[in-house]
C-alpha cells in the first residue's frame, strides 16, 4: 500500500481513538457508511478530526475538500495527490 494511504489510516485511528489497527482500514471501505453496511460508521465529528489531523500534518488548510473526497482512505489520498501533497511532506 502507498505511504499516503498508510498515513491517512494512521491519522484516522489516532485522531478518532479507534480500537483497531490502521492497516485494518481497507482503502476503499466507506468511512461514513454504517458498520452494518460494511463501512466504519464515522460521523461528521470524525470528518472534522480527520481533516484537522491531515491539516496539522501537512501544515495546510484543506477547506476546498468536497464530500466525495471523504468517502474512503483512497478518495482522501486522491484528493491530497490532486493538491500536490506527498506522504513524505510535513
Amino acid at each position: 500500500m502507498a505511504q499516503l494511504e498508510t498515513l491517512i489510516q494512521n491519522i484516522i485511528v489516532e485522531r478518532l481513538m479507534l480500537p483497531i489497527r490502521p492497516e485494518e482500514i481497507e482503502p476503499t471501505v466507506p468511512l461514513f457508511t454504517s458498520d452494518d453496511a460494511g463501512g466504519l460508521g464515522l460521523d461528521s465529528l470524525g470528518a472534522l478530526e480527520i481533516l484537522a489531523g491531515l491539516s496539522e500534518h501537512y501544515q495546510t488548510n484543506l477547506d476546498d475538500i468536497e464530500p466525495q473526497d471523504l468517502r474512503s482512505v483512497a478518495s482522501l489520498a486522491a484528493y491530497l495527490r490532486r493538491r500536490g501533497v506527498e506522504s513524505d511532506n510535513g
